[in-house]
């Protein structure tokens, strides 16, 4: 099992077509790396103005969204099967639901500034807190919690 599956696994979400590919009307298309925030940004400002599926503020949205989905080697061809077939809002709107839902399962990195190594804590700072407020940020159980690479370790060794 990948790191991906084990995190999406975890979270509860399907993994679509493998997890880099989202299906539209019987086809497979690889999704983009990632979706840029402005095109995600620009579809809800429209929508929330009113724009309707069907104005041109509306479809240039949309386009710009769906276009941001579909990874650019894909593109072309994925456009034709969309005219050809005649692809309706719903149909290019699954579209960006499952490519969201897919990128939001891959597995985060770390910050390029921060440290590699594990966070070290000392033994005292581990000591429970009688305090409530340390109790409210520690979920109960998080001292039993295992690391991605672990879990990848204790699969492979089975």
């Amino acid at each position: 099992m990948t790191v991906h599956e084990l995190q999406a696994a975890s979270e509860g979400v399907e993994i679509v077509g493998g997890g880099e590919k989202v299906e539209f009307l019987g086809e497979w298309y690889r999704i983009a790396e990632k979706v840029g925030l402005m095109p995600l940004m620009r579809f809800a400002m429209t929508a929330k103005q009113g724009a309707k599926a069907d104005d041109m503020e509306g479809l240039a949205a949309m386009y710009a969204l769906i276009r941001d989905c579909i990874d650019p080697t894909d593109w072309d061809r994925f456009e034709d099967d969309a005219t050809m077939k005649k692809a309706e809002a719903d149909d290019l709107l699954k579209v960006v639901q499952d490519t969201i839902q897919i990128l939001s399962a891959r597995p985060t990195q770390r910050p390029a500034d921060s440290s590699v190594g594990p966070q070290t804590t000392s033994e005292s700072s581990k000591a429970p807190s009688s305090s409530p407020q340390a109790d409210q940020r520690v979920p109960q159980g998080a001292d039993e919690m295992v690391s991605i690479d672990e879990l990848l370790a204790a699969q492979s060794s089975t």
